[in-house]
């Protein structure tokens, strides 16, 4: 996400200063130093179009007074030797594009005043406290600002809370994260046929027609399902891109594979989707399968982190991609240095035993890895297609013995 400062809004407010952009960063500056002394001086700021910034009581006391905007930019234009209407105009153009950066998914971090921002929140597993049935909380978009610690020093931050109005409200919550992604080579009627479907079903649907137009509507649209054609040329790079994201790793991702493929038998490294489906098929089957898809991974989202399912041959070029692959996975994983070499040391040594011992190096044979982030562990499995062994024996026999003579008796 795109983090946007003073000098961002600067360029945007040029055109009300003159063209000047260092007069409309100056005036943006005085505006922050006009609500810091609002707020030490315990008032709050009513700030429209976007809405108010207020302090409220401790105990449930309800709040300060609060400075009427017509007040403060009379101030401010006083401040900065400008006509009260015109600071009113640049201040409310200001907040303006404000309100339209954050509803395009961006981050507005105002030194001295503090971070504004529309963040996705998580669906949740919840009870019906009535019938006790397990309910999924379905994801939504809601505003959030985080007050600067200068705003005011020593003032509990809790208590500094920006309300937005009812009218900007109402446009965040219409930006739902509820939007699928169709990524197909072609905007073809089998595309229209499927916007139509999901349309009635209450979904936004975004399409696109290349990698490169899909990852810049995953980045700003808030997608909340992926239906990726894999005729679509480089499709593996928007599932890589999507599945080793931490923030993006829950989001569906559904692959249409052509009549023929054998989707258990790779030809390549690839990133595997939640889901697949062959073509032709029933739109209806799709559908089944997105919402299946949309609770699953609400659930799961709950408990874990970050999630990557990948698959490949027994080459050793795939080997290479896999370890390299899950060093990656685990530096993003945000584990000390030290225990990332330990892992990735354990993690080359479960894949060349796959391979060896599992698969017999044949190529035919594939190497599947499900990759698991929670809050405490991360846990990485990795399955072969070989006979296995009663591990329990082996096990048992290193409890009872001397697991390293018995190794040495065996080779």
């Amino acid at each position: 996400m795109r983090e946007l400062t003073l000098s961002d809004f600067s360029k945007a407010l040029a055109d009300y200063t003159d063209k000047d952009e260092k007069r409309a960063e100056e005036f943006l500056s005085g505006m922050v130093k006009a609500v810091q002394e609002s707020v030490a001086s315990d008032r709050g700021i009513e700030l429209a179009p976007l809405g108010r910034l207020v302090i409220q009581l401790a105990d449930g006391g309800g709040e300060t007074a609060v400075t009427a905007q017509a007040d403060f930019t009379r101030d401010l234009g006083g401040r900065l030797n400008i006509p009260p209407e015109s600071a009113d105009n640049i201040l409310k153009a200001f907040l303006a594009n404000l309100q339209k950066e954050l509803l395009t998914s961006k981050c507005a971090k105002i030194d001295g005043f503090g971070v504004f921002e529309i963040k996705r929140d998580k669906a949740k597993i919840q009870r019906d406290e009535k019938h006790g049935h397990k309910l999924v909380a379905p994801a939504k978009k809601s505003f959030h600002f985080a007050p600067d610690a200068t705003l005011k020093p020593g003032l509990n931050t809790s208590m500094l809370v920006f309300e937005i109005a009812a009218d900007f409200r109402a446009k965040v919550e219409v930006t739902k994260a509820s939007g699928i992604l169709l990524a197909v080579p072609e905007h073809d009627f089998f595309v229209k046929t499927l916007e139509s479907y999901f349309r009635k079903a209450g979904w936004h649907t975004a399409a696109a027609t290349s990698v490169v137009d899909a990852l810049n509507k995953l980045d700003s649209e808030g997608t909340f399902l992926v239906i990726l054609d894999s005729t679509l040329k480089g499709y593996q790079k928007l599932c890589e891109t999507l599945k080793t994201n931490k923030e993006t790793s829950f989001v569906p991702l559904i692959i249409l594979f052509n009549k023929g493929v054998n989707t258990d038998q790779p030809t390549e490294f690839m990133i595997c989707g939640d889901e697949h489906i062959v073509q032709p098929f029933e739109i209806r089957k799709l559908l089944n399968i997105c919402d299946s898809e949309l609770v699953r991974s609400a659930e799961e989202e709950a408990i874990f982190e970050h999630q990557v399912l990948f698959q490949f041959p027994t080459e050793d070029a795939h080997l290479d991609k896999a370890n390299e692959f899950g060093h990656r996975l685990f530096e993003k994983s945000g584990m000390a240095e030290e225990d990332q070499v330990a892992l990735c040391a354990a993690f080359r040594e479960a894949i060349g035993n796959a391979a060896q011992h599992g698969n017999k190096y044949r190529r035919d044979k594939k190497i599947e890895i499900l990759y698991l982030l929670d809050k405490e562990k991360i846990t990485a499995m990795v399955k072969d297609m070989g006979q296995g062994f009663d591990h329990n024996r082996y096990v048992n026999r290193g409890k009872a013995g001397d697991a390293l003579t018995a190794a040495r008796e065996r080779h």
